[in-house]
């Protein structure tokens, strides 16, 4: 298991952040970025312990006994693990999908819906959604059985937005409707540097834009389950919230 605890946070309920795919050199801009507050737990990997073993693990480590707000991150294939979760029932109050937002190529139906819907629950406020995506292509023109979607594709199909332009790092392209909100990134059409910087800078600048606020609201629109979702570890949560067959 390649889980650690960033953080503990402070106080019951108190938020939790899981993030996916992101290493452990990150861990002091993600402190920074979400304040004292958070408990706030990562895996170095993108495939790994779903979330009834998630909860587990920050109740064992850090003591969490009630989510008050829930914030899942994704980088590249860690948004597999964001979407396998959602799929598996799970609901969190803020979402960021970093440049990972890919499918087969083509794309099968059920790899777009569960996005496009998640869109829909932002645009009408009720989750927070951040999405980025550079320009790379290259995924799409890879050997037969190799090729997957960009996400730049990926999320033109399921925000119904062009996202034909895109800017620096400094200046990227936002594109936004209510709580829904894409940042286009410049890049090659191979471009691995452009893609490490979405982990290295992009996903602790938008953490602190957008998903500190909305985790740490007082009465933001939706929470994991319910307000002061209570954590109990004997099967209650693996049961509702691992109500269905995840696929990767």
């Amino acid at each position: 298991m390649a889980l650690r605890l960033v953080q503990v946070g402070e106080g019951h309920p108190r938020p939790l952040v899981l993030a996916f795919l992101v290493g452990g050199d990150l861990d002091p801009k993600l402190r920074a970025a979400f304040g004292p507050r958070s408990c706030i737990v990562a895996d170095g990997v993108a495939k790994g312990p779903m979330m009834g073993e998630l909860l587990e693990f920050a109740h064992q480590r850090a003591g969490v006994r009630e989510v008050s707000r829930l914030a899942l991150i994704g980088y590249s294939a860690g948004c597999q693990r964001v979407r396998a979760l959602y799929l598996a029932g799970v609901r969190a109050s803020a979402y960021l999908l970093a440049d990972g937002t890919h499918a087969s190529w083509p794309s099968d139906e059920w790899q777009i819906a569960w996005l496009r819907e998640l869109a829909g629950e932002a645009r009408a406020g009720r989750a927070l959604v951040v999405a980025t995506h550079t320009m790379q292509g290259y995924t799409e023109r890879l050997p037969k059985g190799q090729a997957f979607c960009s996400t730049a594709r990926v999320l033109r199909m399921a925000t119904g937005w062009k996202l034909d332009r895109a800017g620096s790092l400094e200046r990227p392209v936002v594109t936004r409707e209510g709580a829904l909100w894409v940042y286009s990134y410049a890049s090659a059409d191979i471009d691995a540097p452009a893609h490490a910087a979405q982990l290295v800078r992009v996903v602790p600048e938008l953490c602190a834009r957008h998903l500190r606020a909305w985790v740490g609201a007082a009465e933001p629109p939706r929470t994991a389950q319910a307000p002061g979702l209570p954590i109990n570890l004997l099967g209650i949560l693996v049961t509702l919230l691992l109500k269905s067959t995840s696929r990767s």
